[in-house]
């Protein structure tokens, strides 16, 4: 492994000395970043192009002569206030769940009915978040906060071939704002409920012949919108700080290289878990809350811990590009580094009897690197090829307190991964309009644990009693065939088949270290078309899949009379998926723009240990139908200053929170509506009014059983809503 990881970053070390060293032929600049506009108007009024960069190629391509299912959003949509982070973001896509977990910073993505849900740390991700180009190894290290963003790209269905692995869902990319020569300065202040302040800087400039910089800074801080019962005082209390040097050197025509760096910290109370009780299992007997008397509180919104606790998460993210023209196409390297530190405690039962206090601690770091060549071979040949590394380590530490502190117990456990692949993928223009799809993606990891089971440490971590395991090996082959024929300029059909896998390993959750289990395997095939009807007024696109899982993957819950619960990773499964996504968007008149998205999932279970009749479950924390409508307006005033509305609306559907789907772990479909109003000077001054979730409605976002404890949920976002004031210089 050191030898290939040597080979790799040997071979970027060099093509960055021959960038800096030579000049190179003087061709266009093809990798422009993505250009997601899909709300300006062209100049008759219909919508511009939208270009994506999600297939890797030389230059951006249009979005709908994309053969890919993806939404992409630019840089002035994720600027509203009521896309915050990814999890807003992930509403505006069908079959996406972009959804949070039972311990803030950690995220559980899921698209087409393929994610993660809980907070083991050994837990590969199924869907893929890549940020500036370099993927996130864990699933801790917070939920990418929609700040200064040039674009975003959630692309559904696998993604092995140009991604990798853990890409079993699906990919979300994430491109920061970059530096630009043209000076620029954006400022904001912003004031909401539950004692929420804001205020951002961003700043842009040429600072040297070649040499761009830029700065952005954003601070908020709330004190929650929750209630805590216990004191009688707000809960959910959060602030967040990011601060995003970066620096663009374009020496030459042919050659860019950009340095990123980033700073998140997080720090604040713990995700909100509200007991319930009385108990509402039928038949079961009575909790331990219900015992003592408690009841819950009439208020969805409150809560009754007797451990407050705290949540604390930093990160450092450091991001190398370098871009150079050579021949018919560009040669890129992208290698980062990612440092991620989280800690939490938090009362779990949401009780306040002092019965299940949990405390972790998480400490990831990685580091990849990817060298590719993108080319326009010829008129009837384009492609992309690769070799790419990643290396990351983890340390866990978990300690739980029960029984009102009879009980004490610590665990805590580390792995060590790596990985290499070699990737290519080709489009081949036999005739005109007819384009074939060809590529494959090798892989190698390896995997080396240690696990201290529950009890096997000292309450202070300060002596643990580690098991070891053999290196997990394991190689991997993911073939990608597709078809497209531009059936008009403006009439695209696509399909494809392809292959993807989810990474093997060992469950490392304060259980004693088992067999591996085996990496998850897809077999996908896809077919859609896209459209821009009545002179690009009209946009339906429409996508349909079916896949087949192997050896699924799930984090099976159990109740254990001394740990509460235990959290163990199975092959527990095989299954298929299919579904139906619609993505609609219509400009009627000149400013207005209507859109409504649909995603259809049915996924079916095949086989599941332990089940007779594993066809009648239905998937965790996957709903049925998603959907959403939004209303956007934009007019110009005769003073030359501008007005712009927002309205929209969400739809989630009915969906379980664990694989026996308890009826008392459900959350019943919901809506979940929002509005903007925005009025703009013609010097750029704007003030916006907004909201998320207009109506209040009460929804949770994760839920478990606990044993003699009785069960719990997490609660999602009430009613928010703010003002923003916007000075762009």
């Amino acid at each position: 492994m050191k030898a290939n990881k040597t080979m790799l970053s040997g071979c970027a070390v060099v093509a960055l000395a021959a960038m800096a060293a030579f000049p190179a032929p003087a061709f266009a600049q093809a990798n422009s970043p993505a250009n997601t506009d899909d709300t300006t108007a062209s100049n008759d009024g219909g919508f511009e192009e939208i270009l994506v960069i999600g297939r890797k190629r030389s230059r951006a391509e249009e979005l709908q002569k994309t053969p890919l299912a993806v939404t992409a959003l630019n840089a002035a949509q994720l600027q509203t206030p009521v896309l915050k982070d990814l999890v807003d973001i992930g509403r505006t896509a069908p079959n996406a769940a972009l959804q949070t977990s039972a311990q803030r910073g950690v995220q559980n993505f899921a698209i087409r009915g393929m994610g993660v849900s809980g907070t083991t740390p050994s837990d590969e991700p199924a869907v893929g978040v890549f940020q500036d180009g370099v993927y996130w190894g864990s699933n801790y290290g917070a939920l990418s906060d929609a700040f200064d963003l040039e674009g975003v790209e959630i692309l559904r269905g696998p993604q092995g071939t140009l991604f990798g692995r853990n890409v079993t869902g699906g990919a979300v990319t994430v491109r920061s704002a970059r530096p630009t020569e043209e000076t620029s300065a954006r400022f904001m202040l912003g004031a909401g409920n539950g004692a929420m302040l804001e205020a951002s800087a961003v700043v842009n400039g040429g600072i040297g012949q070649g040499l761009a910089a830029r700065l952005a800074v954003l601070s908020r801080h709330t004190e929650g919108l929750y209630t805590n019962v216990t004191t009688n005082s707000s809960y959910g209390k959060n602030s967040t700080y990011i601060v995003r040097p970066s620096v663009k050197w374009t020496p030459t025509d042919t050659l860019d290289i950009t340095l990123l760096g980033e700073y998140l910290k997080m720090d604040g109370d713990p995700a909100v878990a509200r007991g319930v009780s009385p108990t509402t299992v039928p038949g079961g007997p009575p909790t331990a809350a219900q015992l003592a008397g408690y009841t819950s509180p009439d208020d969805f919104w409150a809560t009754n811990p007797n451990e407050p606790g705290f949540n604390r998460v930093d990160v450092y993210f450091g991001m190398l590009e370098a871009n150079l023209d050579i021949g018919p196409g560009t040669l890129t390297s992208i290698s980062g580094y990612r440092d991620v530190s989280s800690s939490n405690l938090y009362d779990p039962d949401g009780f306040p009897l002092t019965s299940f206090h949990q405390f972790v601690e998480n400490e990831q770091h990685q580091f990849s690197s990817e060298l590719r060549y993108a080319a326009d071979l010829s008129n009837w040949l384009a492609g992309t090829v690769g070799a790419y590394y990643f290396d990351q380590k983890f340390k866990y530490r978990e300690r739980r307190d029960l029984s009102g502190g009879s009980t004490v117990l610590a665990a805590a456990a580390t792995l060590s991964n790596s990985s290499y692949a070699f990737f290519g993928e080709f489009d081949i223009k036999p005739i005109e309009d007819l384009s074939i799809t060809v590529g494959g993606r090798y892989t190698h990891e390896e995997k080396d644990p240690t696990s201290a089971a529950f009890g096997a440490c000292t309450v202070d971590f300060a002596t643990c009693t580690f098991q070891t395991a053999p290196t997990y090996q394991n190689n991997n082959f993911s073939p990608k065939i597709g078809l497209s024929y531009q059936a008009t300029p403006d009439l695209l059909l696509f399909g494809s088949f392809t292959k993807g896998f989810r990474s093997g390993g060992y469950s490392l959750r304060g259980t004693a270290l088992g067999a591996p289990y085996q990496p998850e395997k897809v077999s996908s095939y896809e077919a859609g078309i896209k459209s821009d009807l009545l002179n690009r007024h009209l946009r339906i696109n429409l996508t349909g899949f079916y896949a087949e899982y192997k050896n699924l993957q799930r984090t099976v819950i159990g109740v254990d009379p001394i740990l509460g619960v235990v959290q163990s990773v199975f092959n527990a499964a095989d299954a298929h998926i299919e579904g139906l996504e619609a993505e609609v968007t219509a400009r009627p008149v000149a400013g207005l723009t209507v859109g409504a998205v649909y995603g259809y999932t049915r996924a079916r279970y095949e086989s599941f240990l332990g089940s007779s009749d594993p066809g009648s479950l239905r998937f965790v924390r996957v709903p049925a139908h998603t959907g959403s409508v939004n209303i956007d307006w934009e007019h110009e005033l005769e003073s030359a200053a501008k007005i712009r509305a927002h309205a929209g609306a969400t739809y989630t559907g009915q969906y379980y929170f664990n694989d026996a789907n308890t009826p008392t772990l459900e959350q019943k479909g919901y809506t979940l509506v929002d509005a903007s109003l925005t009025y703009t000077t013609p010097d750029n001054v704007s003030v916006t009014l907004y909201s998320r979730n207009l109506l209040d409605k009460e929804y949770t976002v994760w839920g478990s059983t606990l044993g003699a404890l009785g069960q719990n949920v997490f609660l999602g976002e009430p009613r928010t809503y703010g003002v923003r004031l916007t000075v762009g210089l």
